[in-house]
């Protein structure tokens, strides 16, 4: 097999088995983070925006390819084609069923048999702690205060309690010592990215002049990236031209903050074991 590997997922669901709702060409991390951990754990799945609840599961299947599905379609096409047989099923729901089938190796019981557990999954696929140890979620910030008001009293609907460093008691701390002891006992963060800064290289000056976010937000970030992982901290940011994303996060996905970030966000709480409600934001 070559060093690329492909996940693909087809789930039936019981309220609507005519349709399947697939996905393709998942990674390792992507099939743990969005699928399996959800699954065990309890928790809705969220596919092609769509939300689907544990008990309405009827099936899961699972295939790993070594190509991806841009490959594999023109051969599905040619085989559909040179076929006498017409079923109407699109040509995803093929590419499902290419490879190898490896639902058994990773779906080991119904949905929910981990909720209790914080364990390593199956095939050598790191299965994140699920079980939150609070509702705290941590807002890392810069100075647009409307966006992190906005989110800050979204996660209100939700039922989870922002922290947020400056409305914490000082006690006497230094910035330091009161953004650790804050940050202690938290799951997950959302790190705000705001135009507030304007830099570039020095020789560079002024030409090449970019916004950037402040420098105290990208400390705080790649603390909690060290502290809590990657799949744990969701960065928002303001979809600005010239806006600069920090050069070491480059591959990482950031989520603009525009019509439908809240979405975005409760899908990665749920994720990450969080019992949230889309619906608590209408």
């Amino acid at each position: 097999m070559s060093e690329a590997e492909y996940y693909h997922v087809r789930i039936t669901t019981k309220s609507d088995r005519r349709h399947n709702e697939i996905k393709l060409d998942l990674s390792k991390e992507q099939l743990t983070e969005k699928f399996l951990n959800p699954y065990e754990y309890g928790t809705n799945i969220i596919v092609n925006g769509k939300s689907i609840e544990p008990d309405d599961i009827e099936r899961i299947k699972i295939n790993r390819t070594d190509v991806d599905s841009s490959r594999l379609l023109p051969q599905i096409r040619a085989e559909i084609r040179s076929s006498r047989v017409i079923l109407p099923i699109s040509n995803e729901w093929y590419v499902t069923d290419k490879g190898v089938d490896i639902t058994d190796e990773l779906i080991l019981g119904p949905s929910g048999y981990k909720k209790s557990e914080h364990a390593s999954g199956n095939n050598g696929m790191e299965v994140v702690g699920m079980i939150p140890e609070n509702d705290k979620i941590f807002i890392v910030h810069g100075h647009d205060e409307e966006m992190k008001q906005t989110v800050a009293r979204t996660l209100e609907k939700l039922d989870l309690e922002p922290i947020i460093l400056h409305e914490q008691p000082n006690r006497g701390r230094t910035i330091i010592e009161k953004f650790e002891a804050s940050s202690e006992k938290i799951s997950f963060a959302i790190v705000l990215l705001s135009p507030d800064d304007k830099g570039c290289k020095a020789n560079n000056f002024p030409d090449s002049v970019k916004l950037r976010a402040r420098q105290n937000v990208i400390l705080e970030l790649g603390y909690f990236i060290g502290k809590l992982g990657r799949t744990k901290v969701l960065v928002l940011f303001k979809d600005e031209i010239d806006f600069e994303h920090p050069s070491d996060f480059v591959g990482a996905l950031y989520t603009p903050f525009n019509k439908g970030w809240e979405l975005e966000m409760v899908k990665e709480l749920q994720s990450c074991g969080y019992d949230v409600d889309a619906n608590r934001l209408i």
